[in-house]
């Protein structure tokens, strides 16, 4: 144990029988240094594999690529802004934290530390949201997605703002000692409305791809596949659920500096991970460009999943996917003919007769003996065909 250094005044007096030790007393800032660094260079490699498959196979710079890009080093900068505040007692408990490093820790926190998250998760999200308009499907779906825009926008950034004016004078949100002659707003009520508005955007976020998905015609298994990758994007509620239960159990417990660390670790994940979820679904190119034979659809389902979602209930349109929608549409829906070949492309458009019901191989031929004439490949069928009839018959 050690005694503080002449002029040491800690944050808080330590509980009933608990003697400080200001040399080797307990820290958590470890766990956040490892979750800050892992977290961090994971979304830096899917943002980096993101904007290769952009710029260098699809050639193609987006909204919602750029917004990412963003989310990231503002992600990072909330990262770096914890680890300073270990500087200043972080991880520490609050009796081996002298009164102006927990000042110090309040005002980095409060300043930079709410600015930059609220940042961060108004771009993700915002970025996630883009990329569901990629889509041309009905005009109900994307005021839906403007509108959960529109919402996140409109809780964070006035959450965001709101403790730069919480306390007249702003010190006083960071020293106890002027709030004697000052005042603060009682944050709570914002900052539980904006946690709960941060979670019905999560949920919605994970349920729109369903929407996009109702008029898809691929079998039930490869719909799910589709969605998955879709709904990657909103499995970060989960994490926003825990990272708010975290913060509100925290609420209650005095030993700020010590227990924070746990806050800004699931600050850090939320963050972190829903910038690799926001990517994934738009690395699918990159995979296909590189592992062929690893791509989760073949190319006939694929085209039928990207038209699918170009079809628009309420007008009455069905185009071509192309490479704007982040799939690259290799192969077509259905098989083409090769050029020359009439009776393969007769084969593509006409199903396959069947015997009981009079085959058109049959009428055929009838219809060419009575006219008196051969004919070489009949356009209406192969004349292998043909004799695959007769024999049936």
């Amino acid at each position: 144990m050690s005694s503080p250094e002449g002029g040491f005044v800690p944050a808080s007096p330590p509980p009933p029988g608990v003697t400080p030790d200001f040399v080797n007393g307990e820290s958590t800032a470890y766990r956040l240094f490892v979750t800050a660094i892992f977290f961090s260079v994971l979304a830096l490699v899917f943002v980096s594999a993101r904007i290769f498959t952009a710029l260098s196979i699809q050639k193609k710079w987006r909204p919602d690529d750029a917004l990412i890009a963003v989310a990231w080093f503002i992600a990072l900068a909330n990262s770096v802004v914890a680890m300073v505040q270990t500087k200043h007692g972080l991880g520490k408990h609050m009796w081996e934290v002298s009164a102006v490093d927990f000042q110090e820790f309040m005002k980095i926190g409060i300043i930079a530390g709410l600015l930059t998250y609220n940042l961060a998760t108004l771009f993700i999200k915002v970025s996630i949201l883009a990329f569901y308009l990629r889509f041309s499907i009905d005009r109900a779906f994307r005021l839906t997605v403007y509108f959960v825009m529109f919402v996140t926008v409109g809780y964070t950034v006035p959450n965001a703002i709101l403790v730069l004016y919480a306390c007249r004078p702003m010190h006083a949100y960071w020293d106890f000692a002027a709030r004697a002659t000052g005042h603060c707003l009682d944050l709570n009520a914002p900052f539980h409305t904006a946690n709960t508005l941060n979670m019905l955007t999560d949920f919605a976020i994970l349920l729109l791809p369903i929407w996009m998905l109702r008029p898809m015609k691929v079998p039930f298994f490869q719909k799910i596949g589709v969605a998955l990758i879709l709904m990657a994007g909103g499995f970060v509620c989960a994490i926003s659920l825990m990272r708010m239960i975290v913060a509100l159990l925290g609420m209650f417990d005095a030993d700020i500096t010590f227990h924070y660390t746990d806050n800004l670790i699931w600050w850090i994940v939320e963050m972190d991970f829903g910038i690799v979820c926001a990517c994934l679904p738009c690395l699918k190119p990159l995979v296909k460009h590189y592992y062929p034979n690893l791509a989760f659809f073949d190319a006939r389902v694929e085209q039928r999943v990207v038209s699918s979602f170009r079809f628009s209930n309420r007008v009455a349109h069905f185009s071509q996917p192309s490479a704007d929608d982040g799939y690259d549409g290799s192969g077509s829906t259905w098989p083409a003919a090769e050029p020359g070949n009439a009776a393969a492309s007769s084969n593509v458009l006409r199903p396959k007769p069947s015997v009981g019901s009079g085959s058109s191989e049959e009428q055929g031929m009838r219809e060419e003996k009575t006219a008196g004439h051969h004919t070489q490949a009949s356009t209406l069928v192969p004349s292998s065909d043909a004799r695959s009839a007769d024999s049936r018959v």
